[in-house]
């Protein structure tokens, strides 16, 4: 069986849609678990219906705890021997979870999946390596860990990319692994962004993965109301506690693979607290003075120059060659012209 967990808070435009691709699925062993975190709109309302209608459907309420703590709802209730997470606002495609087993044994941990980028007109695919199956075990299963938290050596001609590995949707997870090491997903309010962290302690026990180059995972880009699109006051000091969390956890294995990740994780980061800095309500000066506190850091500082410049395109080596310099005034400019560019 396979436990969905589907977190859901105000998103009733899009919630048929989700439950939808769910009761559809070609493979019907499976668990819908809903997990309403304090819903203000209609999405109640439309967990109840499809709850009467199909006894897969297991509605959860609870008050707001944010969506780590609507997963972790979930996984209590979770009895599945595979668990995959789906965002109230996404959907699967309904071959996705027979798809998955098929390609599974009772050696792997994990199985991950490739994407869709789900705008009002357009869809972009979303290939996470090649576009072949891949088996990752032994010394190969390092790499994967190491990218999980940061894209390495000619993977940072991309640093867009960084995430792409790290969301908690787009993969199967073995359920026991979760259970047997008390796995839960710290709040976002703490940390800024809780899908990485819950995957750097997930896979120190991931021993086999598999990677798959289906395009399942439809991941919707066009809601207005997705936290993606707020500015975030506290997001520097949630992710030095991030970076702080996962330092403790990765010390003790003594890796210097996933040691340099998260050096190249840290300066990358760089991109979305000054982007964040530029959709904050504030003067130019007032900004300036917030990013160039981050250049102005030990730990910024150390992480950037560690950085292998040679691999980025001209327009991203310049961005941290100026970093490098402690260029506030540069840095910030080549930020507002890429908001200029999000915003078209």
């Amino acid at each position: 069986m396979i436990s969905i967990i589907i977190p859901v808070y105000n998103t009733a435009p899009y919630l048929p849609q989700c439950l939808d691709s769910l009761v559809n699925q070609t493979y019907r062993d499976i668990e819908i678990i809903c997990v309403n975190d304090g819903s203000t709109d209609n999405s109640p309302d439309i967990l109840k219906a499809y709850a009467e209608r199909d006894s897969r459907i297991l509605v959860i309420h609870q008050e707001n705890l944010g969506l780590s703590g609507a997963r972790n709802k979930g996984l209590e209730s979770a009895r599945g021997e595979w668990v995959m997470f789906v965002d109230s606002d996404d959907w699967i495609g309904t071959d996705c979870c027979k798809t998955l087993l098929s390609h599974t044994d009772k050696q792997t941990d994990v199985c991950l999946f490739s994407y869709i980028r789900e705008f009002a007109n357009q869809s972009f695919p979303q290939y996470l390596f090649s576009d072949k199956k891949m088996v990752y075990q032994g010394s190969s299963i390092h790499w994967l860990y190491a990218r999980l938290i940061a894209p390495n050596d000619q993977e940072l001609r991309l640093p867009g990319k960084i995430d792409s590995l790290s969301t908690a949707w787009g993969k199967l997870y073995k359920t026991s692994l979760i259970k047997e090491h008390g796995l839960r997903f710290v709040p976002v309010r703490q940390i800024g962004t809780e899908d990485l962290l819950f995957n750097v302690y997930y896979f120190t026990w991931v021993k086999k993965a598999i990677y798959l180059p289906d395009l399942f995972y439809h991941y919707r880009k066009n809601n207005i109301t997705s936290l993606t699109k707020l500015y975030k006051p506290h997001l520097t000091e949630q992710w030095n506690l991030l970076f702080r969390l996962i330092e403790e956890w990765i010390t003790p294995l003594h890796r210097e693979d996933l040691e340099k990740a998260l050096t190249y994780r840290r300066a990358l980061s760089l991109i979305g607290q000054g982007l964040n800095i530029t959709f904050s309500p504030v003067s130019f000066m007032k900004q300036h003075g917030a990013l160039s506190a981050i250049l102005s850091s030990h730990e910024y500082r150390t992480s950037i120059r560690q950085l292998p410049m040679n691999y980025f395109p001209i327009h991203w080596r310049l961005f941290f060659e100026m970093a490098r310099f402690r260029s506030t005034t540069g840095v910030l400019c080549l930020l507002k012209l890429i908001k200029f560019i999000i915003e078209r």
